[in-house]
């Protein structure tokens, strides 16, 4: 069973960013996967690392549009995205560290971050966007 399930509800309106989100859910559908399954760390690891340049590439998306439309929240939504890059870093270094709890406490932070970043960080900076022609 995964762990995010994609729904209306965690839509933004945009697609471009949805699309994002989706791949985002996916991977960390994955991850939860792997560690139920058992896999070793190397997978785990590899799934992880995924995982986070994906995010970092999806948050440069997200405040390349944020710089070329002007969006006024630019600075705080950034700060969010610097935090959990910070935490993703910390948390992979407790991996590596070979710390056990580090599987569970990652997906619960990953899929607690994300889904109150969609809902609530990435639904308040979405009408901004469309109102710009952003799809």
């Amino acid at each position: 069973m995964p762990l995010i399930q994609w729904n209306d509800r965690l839509s933004i309106g945009i697609d471009s960013i949805d699309k994002q989100h989706k791949v985002l859910i996916n991977l960390l559908n994955k991850l939860n996967d792997a560690i139920a399954e058992g896999n070793a760390n190397l997978v785990l690891a590899q799934i992880f690392d995924g995982l986070s340049a994906y995010t970092i590439k999806h948050f440069a998306y997200e405040e390349g549009l944020f710089k070329k439309y002007g969006y006024r929240g630019t600075e705080a939504h950034k700060h969010e995205h610097a935090e959990l890059i910070r935490q993703v870093k910390n948390l992979r270094q407790k991996m590596d560290e070979g710390d056990s709890m580090v599987n569970v406490e990652v997906l619960d932070f990953l899929k607690e971050w994300l889904t109150y970043h969609i809902l609530v960080s990435d639904k308040d900076f979405a009408p901004f966007l469309i109102e710009q022609g952003v799809t």
